[in-house]
C-alpha cells in the first residue's frame, strides 16, 4: 500500500493542475518529490544483501 503513495500524490497533482488550482498542484508535486527523496535515501543507505 505504501508503494502507491507517490503515484497517488502525483495523480492528485495532475488532477489539481487540470482543474486550474496551481498552488495546490505545485504543493502536491513537492510532496511527491519529498517522498521520492525519502525512499531514495532509504534504499541508498540500506544494506544490499546479495547472495552469489
Amino acid at each position: 500500500m505504501i508503494m502507491m503513495l507517490p503515484f497517488f500524490t502525483a495523480m492528485l497533482a495532475i488532477w489539481f493542475g487540470i482543474r486550474g488550482q496551481r498552488t495546490v498542484a505545485i504543493t502536491s508535486w513537492v510532496i511527491t518529490f519529498i517522498i521520492y527523496l525519502g525512499w531514495l535515501k532509504y534504499h541508498i543507505t540500506d544494506k544490499l544483501n546479495i547472495s552469489l
